[in-house]
């Protein structure tokens, strides 16, 4: 079998989205299964270059693909209804696998410009915005008509894209999953270091961890690991309140920007807590990857969430946009050793259960097969 992975966006594009096909596609490699990945030739997203290259990253055939942005205007999905890019050629390049399988929500170019090539063909949705779908019919037809299958990451989302008119029978549920392997607990961990791992974008929530230092009794290390998003007044005004919030002190907060695979790793190792308040996820990958390195978590209550941080079982689930809240769970589990110990085993536990990587490939494996028939 033969199985290409079409992503809008690839390496050295760094994300969840991102993390999970590199994960899927190397263990499905392992098992046998070859797979290769397709995604326009970005170095951020939505700046594409008209340029064909192809690389070998991680044992994986990677072929970034030249494409135009629609406009010389700034990036708007009113205005591209998630057709982001205007593509080179690539389609013949897709006659050469069994199954394709595109991976999105937030771009639909790949599936849209495929549509005349007879294979089978799979949605993996990683995130969406449902009001935008039932806004917009042109969109909503096209999510519609695209694939053969559908997976979703969470159960709110299958019942998201039946909303939108997608028959339950052809939606699987996948969940994200990490290698348990790697991530890991290892060594002592440092009891007031606060980890934040995200994109630096308003929707992530990193200015409310900021806003909720001011609630903290103890002081605490908080460290930040992630890109700038495209909203560079955003990043900018993160970059001035760690500026400020150092010089004020009692708190010390680190900025790492982007980080390596392997160093990502070692940060959750030495985390006491682990932070993502966003306004608004599907299932993000980083709370598994803290959880597996027996990291507790404190995370907003939306989306998939809470199908993996069960509130008072493995982590803190609090209300989104509130820096009060977000700083009294922070605060209880500085002060209770016990209970993050008790929450990071419980953590491990969970993933090592229903999200390692072991576990969702053989799943992943089996929705192939129902193609194969």
């Amino acid at each position: 079998m033969r199985v290409l992975m079409a992503t809008p966006s690839y390496y050295p594009i760094k994300g969840g989205a991102e993390t999970v096909i590199r994960n899927l596609s190397i263990k499905l490699n392992e098992t046998g299964v070859q797979t290769d990945i397709m995604a326009f030739n970005m170095n951020q997203k939505w700046n594409p270059s008209w340029q064909t290259k192809i690389e070998r990253i991680d044992g994986i055939n990677v072929f970034k693909i030249p494409a135009l942005n629609w406009l010389p205007i700034e990036h708007s999905e009113k205005i591209t209804s998630k057709i982001n890019l205007v593509p080179g050629r690539f389609r013949n390049q897709l006659k050469k696998y069994d199954i394709i399988h595109f991976h999105g929500g937030d771009d639909l170019t790949f599936p849209l410009f495929s549509y005349t090539i007879k294979k089978p063909k799979i949605f993996h949705s990683h995130g969406f915005s449902i009001e935008f779908y039932k806004r917009y019919f042109f969109s909503r037809m096209i999510l519609k008509r695209i694939a053969n299958l559908y997976i979703s990451i969470s159960q709110r989302m299958i019942k998201e894209l039946v909303e939108l008119g997608i028959p339950q029978i052809r939606i699987r549920y996948l969940p994200n999953a990490v290698d348990i392997r790697l991530f890991r607990r290892l060594g002592k961990k440092k009891d007031n270091l606060v980890l934040f791992v995200g994109r630096v974008a308003f929707d992530k929530g990193l200015h409310i961890v900021l806003k909720s230092l001011k609630y903290l009794e103890k002081p605490i290390h908080l460290v930040i690991i992630g890109p700038s998003d495209w909203d560079v007044e955003y990043f900018q005004e993160i970059l001035k309140r760690i500026e400020d919030e150092n010089k004020k002190g009692p708190h010390k907060i680190t900025y790492l920007g982007a980080q390596d695979h392997a160093d990502i790793i070692k940060w959750y190792q030495k985390a006491a807590i682990s932070v993502l308040p966003s306004f608004r996820e599907a299932a993000p990958i980083v709370i598994l990857e803290a959880l597996s390195c027996e990291t507790p978590v404190i995370a907003s209550n939306v989306g998939g969430i809470p199908e993996v941080v069960r509130d008072g079982k493995n982590g803190i689930l609090v209300p989104p946009n509130n820096a009060a809240r977000l700083a009294e769970a922070i605060q209880y589990l500085l002060d209770n050793e016990d209970t993050r110990i008790k929450f990071g085993r419980e953590g491990r536990k969970w993933v090592m259960e229903h999200f390692s990587l072991d576990v969702v490939v053989e799943r992943l494996c089996r929705i192939y097969e129902e193609l194969e028939v």
